[in-house]
């Protein structure tokens, strides 16, 4: 409905005939429309999670400035995949009902264990709100690129990663400790050369 009024607000009656539930039912699961489009911004964000958690970068990072650069351009992806749901979706207040705000902190657990997966980072005081923030200025820029030039050029691109690295900068230091990982040999896979 909202992609036919071009994104023009909806009244909640409406809604709720259109998808055949009664007016009670519809009060009984969301509030009002913005309690509705706060729960569209939710499912954007864990679906944003789903689609971060299914990558891998091509070969392992160097760093954790590669990495960073990997989850943005992964991010710069998922919003051009979903520029339809995003030309439609409401801006989230800072009000943002519980299950917006437990969307991002799934988000931000993600990319924890995205770091961890690669590197031995060291403790790092609240580590989850920096990178709660620091999906947010990626977020701030993409929000600007779409709306100035209608898309996230290369140049916003780059311009995220740099917001994103620096601010990750004064926490992380330059140079991490990689994890371990299995070296995949011949003896290792139970090969021999007879």
């Amino acid at each position: 409905m909202l992609a036919e009024n071009n994104g023009s607000p909806l009244k909640f009656c409406d809604v709720f005939e259109a998808a055949n539930v009664s007016r009670g039912s519809a009060y009984r699961i969301y509030r009002d429309i913005d309690d509705l489009m706060n729960d569209l911004s939710a499912d954007w964000v864990e679906q944003f999670v789903d689609h971060l958690s299914g990558l891998q970068p091509p070969a392992p990072p160097a760093d954790w400035m590669e990495l960073t650069d990997f989850i943005i351009k992964s991010g710069a992806d998922y919003w051009t995949l979903t520029k339809n749901t995003l030309r439609v979706m409401p801006r989230v207040r800072s009000n943002a009902p519980a299950s917006y705000k437990a969307s991002v902190h799934a988000l931000a657990d993600m990319l924890e264990r995205l770091y961890d997966r690669y590197f031995v980072l060291p403790e790092i005081p609240d580590w989850h709100s920096k990178l709660v923030f620091a999906t947010q200025l990626c977020d701030f820029a993409y929000s600007e690129a779409v709306r100035a030039e209608g898309r996230i050029t290369e140049d916003r691109l780059r311009e995220a990663q740099v917001l994103c690295k620096t601010y990750l900068g004064f926490y992380v230091p330059p140079a991490v400790r990689l994890r371990q990982r299995p070296v995949r040999t011949a003896l290792a896979l139970g090969k021999t050369g007879h």
